[in-house]
């Protein structure tokens, strides 16, 4: 569902109550996204696991809600889904981003999305992710992945093609992802994490960190495995 920039904020809150109502077959990924004519706006994206007939009636309340420009949801294949970003990020084309772990999304952080996504450059996307739901009924301690009490994870992505205008697109990102620090948990989905050093690969898994590390020190001592989001050995 696409809503007009000019209507963003009510959407955005419309997003986050009915994001937090769900049904865990019920998935909702939202953007702030611009078009090639450089017009801004921002996107609802539903996705229902389930039979069909129930799928249409629990996203009803999308479609009814204020005055969106385009709707295009519909029955698709898994296949379709997994593919559906692989338009938007070519390869050979350059790309940075971002992301942080937040509990809600406030006014106030409506607020500052809004304002720093008027600065982005073109074909920036500033995209929320739902979380929470079945992530967040499993105890922190039984897997690696800690960030359990996050239900969105919020993250600018940048994308350009002139490695001349890497520093106004980078520059862009980061300063997005600094104004909206007041509203992060603080933790950091691994996937999501570029190279951004050892504080941010513990924001990422938490209080199992240790016992990651320990068993980094078992197994791979000598730090052979490290072309990745890096636990180090500690021995």
């Amino acid at each position: 569902m696409l809503h007009r920039y000019d209507h963003a904020r009510e959407a955005m809150r419309f997003y986050r109550t009915f994001s937090s109502k769900a049904p865990d077959e019920l998935s909702l990924d939202a953007a702030l996204v611009t078009a090639p004519s450089g017009e801004r706006f921002f996107s609802i994206s539903a996705c229902y696991i389930g039979p069909l007939g129930e799928g249409e009636q629990i996203i009803q309340p999308l479609r009814e809600h204020g005055t969106p420009v385009e709707d295009r949801i519909a029955a698709v294949s898994y296949l379709q889904i997994q593919s559906a970003g692989d338009s938007i990020f070519p390869r050979g084309r350059r790309y940075y981003w971002k992301a942080q772990f937040m509990r809600e999304i406030t006014d106030q952080a409506i607020d500052t999305l809004l304002a720093a996504y008027a600065t982005a450059p073109s074909e920036s996307l500033l995209v929320l992710q739902q979380v929470g739901g079945a992530i967040s009924r499993v105890p922190t301690a039984e897997t690696p992945y800690a960030n359990r009490d996050a239900l969105y994870d919020c993250f600018p992505i940048s994308i350009w093609n002139d490695p001349a205008d890497d520093e106004e697109h980078i520059r862009w990102a980061r300063g997005l992802w600094d104004a909206m620090r007041p509203f992060s948990t603080g933790g950091v989905y691994a996937n999501n994490l570029g190279e951004e050093g050892t504080d941010r690969v513990l924001a990422a898994y938490g209080e199992n960190y240790p016992r990651l590390a320990a068993l980094k020190n078992k197994y791979d001592p000598t730090n052979f495995f490290r072309l990745n989001q890096n636990i180090r050995p500690t021995i």
